[in-house]
């Protein structure tokens, strides 16, 4: 279908935070898990959740290619759009509020961040791919592999290059010195080779890049007919996510038209990795390196304290130690569902792009693919209805695991002088970018000696400090009124002092010491919130 400028994508995604994944796995640069994760600043907050982390976005995030020159579809940082609110706009709280309880058995079981957006960037014709911009630094940082990409910049500078070339002969043609082009190659490719590349190699190329641009003559498949797509693609909009159905289970993935028993519900490519890669490790005290889930590296002992997020949306045989990750839209949603309830089904993919030879691999040639290649296939076990929501039955080990964890769960209580700190969920309230509930208010430093938070939570002001110098300076400290910033990087970690309702808005009163990084002078400020 068609998009114009500022449509958003039909489908929104989950945001699975990888943490530290360099600090716990650092030879993982060169595996394959290493090209698809975006930074996490894609995710509202995500930023302050790990020190160095990276986010998997499967959708779009994951099936686009990027095209500097092209990008057409961007992630949508939704709470810009209504700034009105509290900035929590995209992490999806909607039916997890058992996964975020401090005493809930499935907190920490999946990732609260479900809905991820991409919007149009421009207008986007029907058959056209879609483009995502991975950055320059992707691709420059890949350039002995990848080869040289140009920068949008250069296709821009190409395509006013190669009008300036063109003059019209005797008849109104378009023509080109072939040596005038050769000389324009060499101009291009000693003044920076990325601009060389966005130049085609043959002179007889050039009139149609002069017509289409530069940027679409490199990729000229980048728009195929409705009829291409139909013999080529496969239908991924079946499924679409939503509250699930199933406690402790926080979104789910239901159908959005009638399917049928032995239908084809959804394709999903798979990335392989290897479960190590999904490893935490925590350094301690000790020399007793011969225990199970100990390490001596570096002259430090180190303990495999848990694993990634991310393994719990990965398939893969308990004994076994590669990983499959499906990353098409919505098909991490898809919970699981007892052998009874379970109405859908995983074989390996019928698509004609699955490589099914690769399953005579030996382990260790597809731990080295540097590629995807494999696929699964959705197919449904029963009849289907609109709305209705599509489970897995996971397998008896992971049915065996979860009742096990149910029984050996004990509530975890954090006491500070006395008290029990109250989780996030039950301080702000569930929806937690509804205002109206009167619960959604940011507690000030007095309150919190009463009802504290609990240990990871911290109270962060998006202020931009002035760049002259305060001009109401008293004793120790500035007060200054709150000016709107759109930059993550004007987050500080900050106390509210005071609280006022306005129209029915709540606005705050709040102190924050801000280091200048240029002179590395601390100031601390009182900052009005206010309208």
């Amino acid at each position: 279908i068609p998009y114009a400028k500022g449509d958003t994508f039909l489908l929104p995604e989950i945001g699975i935070m990888l943490q530290d994944k360099d600090a716990h796995y650092p030879q993982g640069s060169n595996k394959l898990l290493a090209q698809y994760p975006w930074g996490p600043g894609i995710l509202t907050g995500g930023h302050r959740e790990v020190t160095t982390g990276a986010v998997m976005v499967p959708g779009l995030g994951m099936l686009a290619n990027s095209h500097l020159g092209l990008a057409n579809f961007r992630h949508s940082d939704t709470w810009r759009m209504q700034i009105d609110e509290d900035g929590t706009d995209s992490l999806s709280l909607e039916g997890l509020k058992s996964s975020t309880l401090e005493d809930d058995v499935g907190r920490g079981s999946s990732s609260y961040h479900s809905r991820v957006l991409f919007h149009a960037d421009k207008n986007i014709q029907r058959g056209e791919e879609l483009f995502v911009n991975y950055g320059d630094e992707w691709f420059t940082a890949r350039e002995s592999w990848i080869g040289v990409i140009p920068s949008a910049k250069n296709y821009e500078e190409a395509d006013r290059l190669i009008a300036e070339l063109f003059s019209e002969d005797d008849g109104g043609h378009d023509v080109v010195d072939p040596q005038a082009y050769e000389v324009l190659l060499k101009d291009a490719a000693e003044k920076d080779k990325r601009l060389r590349a966005a130049f085609p190699d043959n002179v007889e190329d050039l009139p149609v890049a002069k017509d289409i641009g530069t940027a679409r003559f490199s990729a000229r498949s980048s728009i195929q007919s409705v009829e291409w797509i139909e013999q080529n693609g496969v239908c991924i909009d079946n499924l679409v996510s939503g509250t699930s159905t199933i406690a402790q289970a926080g979104r789910g993935a239901f159908a959005t038209r009638t399917i049928n028993k032995g239908a084809v519900i959804t394709t999903t490519p798979l990335i392989t990795l290897e479960r190590e890669q999904l490893q935490l490790w925590e350094e301690v005290d000790g020399t007793d390196v011969g225990v199970q889930n100990k390490i001596k590296k570096e002259d430090k002992v180190l303990e495999m304290v848990g694993h990634q997020l991310l393994l719990n949306y990965c398939y893969g045989h308990v004994n076994s130690s590669l990983l499959l990750f499906p990353y098409s839209p919505t098909v991490n949603f898809i919970n699981h569902g007892s052998k009874e309830k379970a109405n859908a089904e995983i074989v390996w993919s019928s698509y004609p792009y699955h490589k099914g030879e690769w399953l005579n691999l030996s382990l260790k040639e597809m731990k080295e693919l540097q590629k995807t290649g494999l696929m699964f296939d959705i197919v449904a076990t029963k009849d289907i209805g609109l709305g209705e929501e599509v489970l897995l039955y996971y397998g008896k080990d992971w049915e065996d695991s979860w009742n096990e964890h149910i029984e050996d769960w004990t509530t975890a209580e954090h006491e500070q002088d006395g008290m029990m700190h109250k989780n996030v969920t039950d301080t702000l309230g569930v929806h937690l970018n509804q205002r109206s509930n009167s619960d959604s208010i940011i507690l000030t430093v007095e309150e919190q000696k009463i009802q504290p938070y609990p240990p990871y939570l911290e109270t962060v002001c998006r202020f931009k400090p002035p760049a002259e110098k305060c001009q109401d300076e008293n004793n120790d400290y500035c007060t200054i009124r709150w000016s709107l910033s759109m930059n993550e990087i004007h987050d500080n970690l900050c106390d509210v002092i005071s609280r006022s309702s306005i129209d029915g808005n709540d606005w705050y009163f709040a102190r924050m010491n801000i280091t200048n990084s240029t002179s590395n002078e601390t100031t601390r400020y009182h900052v009005e919130f206010l309208p």
